[in-house]
């Protein structure tokens, strides 16, 4: 059974067409890069794959599950856009707790809560800025509280939306040396592979819209660039907004 399977994706905003027949499988394990320059789609198939945004043709299954039944959000973690997150007055420990809290009824946090936030926190290593408010934190270490509400449940797929912009390339690395270390399969957006290129197992390229490029990483950095024209592809293949369902 594939992680992630999509099926000939079409998704227009405001009548204006932004994805076209996008196919794509993910594989379970796999660490899979998408690629592309600004405005090419990228962001917006991330959103459409979690149900953030509604589509117009096609199918996406998560874990052997339509989309439209799919309803163990705990299985699948979300990293969003760091500038996208507007968070005021909320402890550390609090912004990961909400990873617990949103995929259950709100109710305090038990026991087992707590341990899960605190290996989040280990994991990403902020344990010791638990109680520190969120917005006082660097870049870097925004990024990583993210990345710990994103893996609280332990997610069988995790997601990430350029989760390293702002980031130095030393905490990149890290960071990427954390998260392929979970064990889980991994759907990051990336402006460059260079922070997880000893990981990735497959790059996706989109170009306005359209799937380019779905191959070896090794193959994308002898190209040189994403506007170098790619070989034609072989499809081989919670988040903090309200989610949609075409």
């Amino acid at each position: 059974m594939s992680t992630l399977a999509i099926r000939h994706l079409d998704v227009a905003l405001g009548g204006n067409p932004i994805l076209t027949d996008i196919t794509v499988t993910i594989e379970p394990g796999q660490i899979v890069a998408l690629l592309g320059d600004n405005g090419s789609g990228k962001s917006t198939l991330i959103k459409a794959t979690l149900g953030l945004i509604r589509h117009q043709r096609g199918s996406i299954t998560l874990l052997g599950t339509p989309l439209e039944r799919f309803h163990t959000w705990n299985q699948v973690g979300y990293v969003p856009q760091r500038a996208s997150v507007s968070l005021h007055s909320t402890t550390v420990a609090e912004v990961v707790r909400s990873g617990v809290l949103a995929n259950r009824a709100v109710g305090w946090p038990g026991k087992a809560d707590k341990a899960k936030v605190a290996w989040a926190l280990e994991t990403v290593g902020l344990s010791e800025l638990a109680q520190e408010l969120y917005l006082h934190l660097s870049g870097g270490q925004q990024q990583r509280v993210l990345i710990a509400r994103g893996i609280v449940n332990r997610p069988d797929l995790l997601i990430m939306d350029e989760p390293f912009a702002g980031v130095d390339l030393t905490n990149q690395t890290e960071i990427g040396d954390t998260v392929a270390g979970l064990g889980a399969t991994v759907w990051v957006v990336l402006h460059e592979t260079e922070s997880m290129a000893a990981h990735l197992d497959r790059t996706l390229i989109l170009r306005d819209g359209r799937l380019i490029y779905d191959g070896s990483p090794t193959s994308v950095n002898h190209a040189g660039s994403h506007e170098t024209e790619a070989p034609p592809r072989t499809p081989i293949l919670s988040g903090m907004e309200p989610r949609w369902t075409s």
